[in-house]
């Protein structure tokens, strides 16, 4: 359970840094996003079937993660400066709740076991 977080969570950081630099790529977005995407809905996501008190948090971070695809589409298609700044601060802002979930279920298995 903690190798799977612990790989989501590298995936997630690096969709960051990429989210961070000043002129990202789409695809390489648009790839690490997906990475990051079915890494959680096929070893995250499971989790709540064996831990009944993560399923809250699964629930947000399946949640977050549909916004952050939004974030994404909405970012490879902004073409001003400003909208292209504005979406990668909310692509970013998405990128640490996930984070912060991530520290939470951490701390909902260590509790579990």
């Amino acid at each position: 359970m903690i190798s799977a977080l612990s790989n989501l969570r590298s995936q997630l950081q690096a969709l960051e840094t990429l989210a961070r630099s000043a002129n990202p790529s789409d695809r390489q977005l648009q790839e690490q996003f997906l990475l990051a995407q079915q890494h959680f809905q096929h070893q995250i996501l499971p989790l709540g079937n064996e831990l009944a008190s993560a399923q809250p948090i699964l629930t947000e971070m399946n949640r977050t993660l549909r916004l952050l695809a939004m974030d994404v589409a909405f970012l490879q298609a902004a073409r001003q400066s400003s909208t292209t700044q504005q979406r990668q601060r909310q692509l970013i802002e998405k990128l640490e709740q996930l984070l912060g979930f991530c520290d939470a279920l951490e701390q909902a298995i260590a509790n579990s076991t």
